[in-house]
């Protein structure tokens, strides 16, 4: 078994961006060698032709604001305390185990990291798998080597990684190349920057494969804040498919720009596409909260397609505190229509608050 070992690199420009402190990724139980490079391709290529076994080239990029938590934590019988890190080749061939990490060294770190960390997987010189993980988040390298590199450009992780995202199918499973094309896109949606932004809308608007299209657009609404609301709300305009429209769809509903709820609305109400209205519907209370609720009533009572009507009442569910509670109550109650009713009472039967129960013992008394 290799000899655990504790690698901290520090990263004195990255790490002070935006006055943040010095950063320092902790790589135990494995090999680490630095590397001063500005090209993925070509440090890849090498580090594949060192040796027959597995190896992982790492870098760091600075990260989207927001809360993040891009570590993995264990905990089961033996660890009752948990342990928080991740373990490179853990799972393969069955062969999961946590982290074993000793101690961090240095200050302890009040906020989640700034940067993104980048791993690649390397096998006979190409990628095979991607992993992300936060710059805060220890890593056991479970006796493999990583080529840790230096002045890579976000520009270059950019391009880097859209290329990912366009695998070579012939020479990997589809599992593997769709694995590879979900971790790809969701390590440049992370990534802070405009050349980020460029490269989802091109993705988005363009790509030949609906798949990573639509991919696409669940990253803007999810990560790309205003940038990814206003492209999302263009592409309702162009978009005339019924796929399309809804994975744009979804991907507003991930936003949290103040407009969302309203443009959702706006969608279940008078959209063409009741597939689309279905979709929408589902997420307007969601985004609107409790001053939607009476819009959303009005809407189950006036439209005409079954599945949207009970895509409506089950999102009244979904509101946090028990939000759609009442108007729930007062469909499974007053409403003519079986589907609404039955919906109705499915999404109060969830509910532990007290008027839950008193209704549904109402019920069952009759």
């Amino acid at each position: 078994m290799t000899r655990s070992l504790t690698i901290a690199i520090a990263f004195g420009l990255l790490g002070s961006i935006g006055g943040a402190q010095q950063a320092q990724v902790q790589i135990q139980n494995g090999r680490v060698e630095t590397r001063a490079s500005t090209s993925l391709d070509r440090e890849i290529a090498a580090a594949g032709s060192t040796t027959v076994e597995a190896v992982w080239v790492a870098w760091r990029e600075p990260m989207i604001d927001g809360a993040r938590n891009m570590c993995s934590f264990y905990s089961d019988r033996n660890y009752p305390n948990g342990i928080r890190g991740d373990v490179l080749d853990s799972g393969l061939n069955g062969d999961w185990r946590p982290p074993q990490l000793a101690p961090a060294t240095g200050p302890v770190q009040l906020e989640s990291g700034t940067g993104l960390v980048m791993l690649a997987r390397i096998v006979d010189k190409r990628v095979e798998r991607l992993h992300t993980v936060g710059d805060d988040c220890p890593i056991d390298a479970n006796g493999r080597t990583v080529f840790w590199l230096t002045g890579i450009t976000t520009v270059e992780s950019l391009r880097f990684l859209e290329a990912l995202a366009h695998p070579d199918y012939a020479n990997m499973t589809r599992g593997g190349a769709q694995s590879l094309v979900s971790e790809a896109s969701s390590a440049i949606a992370l990534h802070r920057g405009a050349e980020a932004d460029a490269i989802l809308d091109r993705m988005a608007t363009s790509e030949s494969d609906a798949t990573l299209r639509h991919r696409a657009a669940s990253l803007l609404g999810s990560n790309r804040g205003a940038h990814g609301f206003e492209t999302l709300r263009r592409l309702l305009d162009s978009d005339k498919t019924t796929d399309g429209r809804r994975a744009i769809v979804s991907g507003l509903a991930q936003t949290r720009q103040p407009q969302t709820a309203e443009v959702l609305l706006a969608l279940a109400k008078n959209d063409p596409d009741p597939q689309v209205r279905s979709e929408a519907v589902y997420y307007v209370p969601a985004r609107g909260g409790d001053r939607v609720v009476p819009e959303v009533v009005a809407l189950i009572q006036k439209e005409p397609t079954p599945n949207v009507r009970q895509r409506a009442v089950s999102g009244l569910g979904q509101l946090p505190n028990d939000g759609g509670l009442t108007a729930l109550i007062q469909l499974a109650r007053t409403s003519t229509d079986t589907t609404v009713r039955k919906e109705a009472v499915t999404q109060i039967g969830r509910s532990r608050d007290p008027r839950a129960v008193a209704f549904l013992q109402e019920i069952i008394g009759r």
